[in-house]
C-alpha cells in the first residue's frame, strides 16, 4: 500500500489499520492486480501462492497498464540474469532505469500554473515501486531461488531521486540489510506458527483439513470460511469443520467485525530462541 502507484483515499493518504492485512483489505481493485502480474511474471512457486489468494477471493485475472514499469523493468533484469554477482549486477540495471527509462527517477518538486497563479508541488511519483517488485520476484537473483525466499525492498526510492544522497553502493547494501532482515522475521514467525499448529493439531485424523487451513491462515492473514474453502479447494462444510477445529485449539479468533478467522497474535508473534553458533 505504502509504493502501490494509485494513490491512496484520504487527505493523508491513510490506507487504514488493516492495509497490512492483504486478503481484507478494501483495496481489492489494486490486490486484483497486483497478484495478476505475480501469477504471470513470478517465479513458479510465487504464480501459485497468488492464484491461491486470486482464488480465495473470487478475482479474475485483470492487466493494468499501471503494471508496464514494472514489465520494463524485468525485462531489463532478466537481460542480465543468471549471475554471480548480486551487487555488481543491480548496480548495472539500476544504471540503466535511472538512464534510460525516464518514469523511474523521483522528482523533488515541480512548477505548474493553476487559473493564472503559479504554484509549486511535489513531483509525480516515479516507478521505484516496479524494480522493487521486480528484484523480489526473481529471487534468484540473490541464489534463493529454490525456495524461493522474496526479497522485498530491495530497491527503495531513495535509489531514484534525482540528485543522490549516498552513494548507490551504500543505499544499496542498507536496503539488502533491511530487506534480509525482514525475509528473516518473516520466516521465524512462520515456523513458530508452523510449529504450534503441528502440536495443537496433532490428535486429528490425517484426513483432517484443519493443519493445511492453519498453513493458509498463517501465511495469508484472517480469512472468512468461505475464502478458506476457496483456497483448500474444499466444501464449505468441510472448510467450516476445518475451522472449527482451528478455533477449538485455540490457534484462531473469530472476528466479530467481517467474520473472519484470525490467527492468535500471541502465536504469530512468537520469536525463537537464537541457537549458538
Amino acid at each position: 500500500m505504502r509504493d502501490y502507484p494509485f494513490d491512496n483515499l484520504g487527505i493523508e493518504h491513510n490506507p487504514g489499520l488493516e492495509a497490512d492485512e492483504l486478503v481484507r483489505s478494501w483495496y481489492s481493485e489494486e490486490r486484483r492486480q497486483f497478484l495478476s502480474w505475480i501469477s504471470r511474471r513470478g517465479h513458479p512457486t510465487l504464480a501459485h501462492a497468488a492464484k491461491l489468494v486470486m482464488d480465495a477471493k473470487c478475482h479474475s485475472e485483470g492487466f493494468s497498464e499501471a503494471y508496464l514499469p514494472a514489465d520494463r523493468a524485468l525485462e531489463r533484469l532478466d537481460a542480465l540474469l543468471p549471475t554471480r554477482d548480486p551487487m555488481g549486477t543491480l548496480l548495472e540495471w539500476l544504471a540503466e532505469l535511472r538512464t534510460e527509462e525516464i518514469d523511474f527517477l523521483e522528482g523533488g518538486s515541480e512548477t505548474v500554473q493553476a487559473g493564472g497563479i503559479v504554484i509549486t508541488r511535489a513531483s509525480p511519483r516515479g516507478a521505484a515501486w516496479a524494480a522493487s517488485l521486480s528484484a523480489a520476484i526473481r529471487p534468484h537473483l540473490f541464489g534463493l531461488g529454490s525456495a524461493p525466499i522474496v526479497l522485498a525492498g530491495t530497491m527503495p526510492r531513495r535509489l531514484f531521486k534525482e540528485h543522490r544522497e549516498e552513494p548507490f553502493p551504500a543505499a544499496l547494501r542498507g536496503a539488502l540489510d533491511g530487506a534480509s532482515a525482514s525475509a528473516a522475521e518473516d520466516i521465524e514467525r512462520m515456523r513458530a506458527g508452523l510449529d504450534r499448529g503441528q502440536g495443537a493439531l496433532s490428535h486429528l485424523k490425517a484426513s483432517s483439513t484443519a493443519p493445511q487451513a492453519w498453513k493458509i491462515l498463517i501465511g495469508l492473514g484472517p480469512l472468512n470460511r468461505a475464502e478458506l474453502a476457496r483456497a483448500l479447494q474444499v466444501t464449505k462444510r468441510t472448510a467450516s469443520q476445518a475451522a472449527s477445529a482451528l478455533v477449538m485449539s485455540k490457534l484462531v479468533s473469530l472476528r466479530q467485525l467481517d467474520g473472519a478467522l484470525r490467527p492468535q497474535q500471541n502465536i504469530i508473534n512468537a520469536r525463537f530462541d537464537q541457537p549458538e553458533a
